[in-house]
């Protein structure tokens, strides 16, 4: 409840800082008192409908594969979620050996890998609402998923007032309604938000933690100020909340150090340099503490004992962790890495994030904005730093918080970005606890580059904001229509009769979905093993019996299929198979694509995650031809012969 309050607190001194309409100031004449209200408070009113529309983008669609459970993050978590119990007392809880409720003491769950507060968020919404299933608690996750990103909008606009008080209440105020619009049509939250993961929580929470940071520093900190201050102890406890969801989410230190140093220069208007570092120091402790005693509330399972001295790692979480790592770094292959030989790192990671998960417009605005900000922080943190230990220098609260945050802001987003940039497995959603703050960017580099002329902003902002618009309704035409896997499955049970032997490639969702495939013999396809001298009569005894072969994404042939060095065997496979020259004939397709007013956007060109869960084109091939064991291996061995055919 205390980090609430403090957030409380701090919202309503934003807001206070919201400027009036000019039209308010008059009395209201033949006009309803409900509407002179609405005039006072346009922004407000503005934000509500900034809201609601980001609302309707995150929670319509919400059952987008009719209880499919096509998102294997989702489909691990709800397995969990249906898997652990609650204990029946506090004590219960939190003995980590014999708790029901920890992931590692079900078989499901030793391989557990997130934060378990969104976990047990969830798993208390479902269980409270009637819906503690398998069948039905990845909704419940989806929605809350949706509901956290609405809040994450609002902290948006919070942070983006801040961000920019130095240029008047009218102009910050614009700028705020522009980055929480941005936000709110961001086509990467718009995605996070439909999915039961721990993305959009962790983004919240994030977002949270820097904006507690922020509000620590321009609070100030007074000479009659005790050195363990209670703001900055809820900015710990929100960084442990943070770490709850993802341990990734621990980056967000970052900004909370530069908060605690920014608190160190505001300090130094008056105490001397040792006082500076005891404050600065225990600023530190208080953060750190507080944050481990907010983790460890929350994920007592991440430890081997309930001592809460004893910080020893469970060795099932540790296990996990290392096996991540070693996936992240490309210590070793399996399906769903293979996109990466084909993506470089640190340009892809950036053109994925720029073309395909913000949209060119919002993505270019945001890059200039984050230009925009590394200059003013050259120019005013010198200036800061300067002033230090002068009690004359105007080191206001103020004035060290917008540098401060300005600092925050730079450092968090280029160290998330190249770090994640850089790994060999630089998927998109580790990016996202970054787009809050490039929407702020982007409001930040506006109203910098064109504030004295108030209107080039507005005109320029609402065309950004109207094409990120478009696009992100563009993109939610996917959860509109029929999940591809879907209609192919619904394809399958009308036109394919039953014992019909059927092929899906190894690793992909087979088709058709859920209790409908044991109508058919269900055959996997070794796609991805080595290819060896074995691989082509895998091939060959894979699909020999088949009636049909089920492509049921593109995750194979994009990856493998371009991979000659590798898969040269795979690569002629698929190339022979579009050809027709395999037996095989196409007998459906079924594409799904961001579309508005009969534009479509094709988007197989960005990264394998952004399409593959939620609108896959699906390709079913017919056997029209049974071809010999001699006419097949000719097939994949003609010249040039590869080396896997001996």
């Amino acid at each position: 409840m205390t980090i609430v309050r403090v957030l409380l607190a701090t919202t309503l001194r934003s807001l206070r800082s919201l400027p009036k309409s000019r039209v308010a100031q008059a009395r209201p004449i033949g006009r309803s008192e409900v509407a002179a209200s609405l005039r006072r408070h346009t922004a407000l009113v503005l934000l509500a409908l900034v809201v609601i529309a980001g609302g309707w983008l995150r929670l319509s669609g919400t059952n987008w594969d009719d209880g499919g459970h096509l998102q294997p993050d989702e489909r691990y978590l709800s397995i969990v979620a249906n898997n652990i119990r609650w204990p029946g007392s506090l004590g219960g809880y939190l003995d980590v050996h014999t708790s029901p409720l920890s992931p590692y003491n079900t078989e499901a769950g030793r391989t557990y890998v997130y934060g378990t507060l969104p976990l047990f968020a969830t798993k208390l919404a479902a269980t409270a609402l009637g819906r503690d299933d398998y069948g039905r608690l990845n909704i419940v996750g989806r929605r809350l998923s949706a509901l956290a990103d609405m809040l994450t909008v609002i902290l948006v606009y919070l942070t983006a007032l801040v961000a920019l008080e130095k240029f008047g209440r009218m102009r910050a105020a614009a700028g705020a309604l522009l980055a929480a619009a941005l936000y709110a049509a961001s086509v990467a939250a718009i995605q996070a938000a439909h999915f039961f993961t721990v993305d959009s929580w962790t983004v919240l929470l994030t977002l949270a933690t820097f904006y507690l940071a922020v509000a620590s520093v321009r609070s100030g900190v007074p000479a009659s100020s005790a050195r363990f201050s209670l703001r900055v102890a809820v900015v710990g406890v929100a960084l442990g909340l943070t770490v709850a969801c993802k341990l990734s989410g621990a980056f967000v230190a970052i900004p909370v150090l530069v908060a605690m140093l920014g608190r160190g220069v505001l300090a130094s208007r008056w105490a001397s340099s040792r006082e500076v570092a005891v404050r600065v120091g225990a600023d530190l402790l208080m953060v750190a503490t507080a944050a481990y005693g907010a983790f460890r509330a929350v994920f007592p399972y991440a430890f081997a004992s309930s001592n809460w001295l004893d910080v020893s790692v469970n060795g099932y979480f540790r296990s996990a962790l290392g096996t991540q790592q070693d996936a992240l770094h490309g210590k070793f292959l399996y399906p769903p890495a293979y996109q990466w030989l084909l993506s470089p790192r640190l340009w892809d990671p950036l053109k994925n994030l720029v073309v395909w998960q913000l949209g060119v417009p919002f993505g270019l605005v945001a890059l200039t904005g984050l230009g925009v900000v590394g200059v003013a922080v050259a120019r005013s943190v010198p200036v800061v730093i300067r002033g230090r230990g002068r009690a004359s220098a105007p080191q206001t609260a103020a004035a060290v918080g917008t540098a401060t945050v300005q600092l925050m802001t730079l450092a968090f987003v280029t160290v998330v970005l190249f770090y994640v940039g850089s790994l060999f497995a630089h998927t998109g959603r580790y990016l996202l606890p970054i787009v809050p703050l490039l929407a702020v960017a982007a409001a930040f580099g506006l109203v910098a580059l064109f504030g004295a002329r108030y209107g080039l902003v507005l005109a320029v902002g609402a065309a950004v904001v109207a094409a990120t618009s478009a696009y992100a309704i563009a993109f939610h035409h996917i959860y509109a229509v029929e999940n591809t896997r879907m209609a192919a499955s619904d394809w399958i049970v009308a036109h394919v009769p039953a014992r019909a032997t059927i092929v899906n490639e190894y690793w992909d969702d087979s088709l058709p979905v859920g209790a409908r495939a044991q109508r058919y013999v269900s055959v996997q396809l070794p796609v991805f093993d080595a290819d060896d001298e074995t691989k082509v009569k895998k091939l060959y005894d894979g699909l020999e019996g088949a009636d049909y072969y089920v492509l049921s994404s593109p995750r194979a042939w994009k990856t493998i299929g371009r991979l000659p060095s590798r898969f040269p065997l795979m690569a002629r496979f698929y190339d022979r198979l579009f050809d027709n020259r395999l037996g095989f004939s196409p007998a459906a397709r079924f594409t799904v694509y961001p579309q508005l007013f009969g534009v479509t956007l094709h988007d197989l060109g960005a990264e394998e995650a952004f399409w593959v869960y939620d609108h896959p084109p699906v390709m079913i091939f017919r056997h029209v031809r049974r071809l010999s064991w001699n006419d097949f291996r000719a097939q994949l061995c003609g010249p040039p012969r590869p080396a896997a055919c001996g």
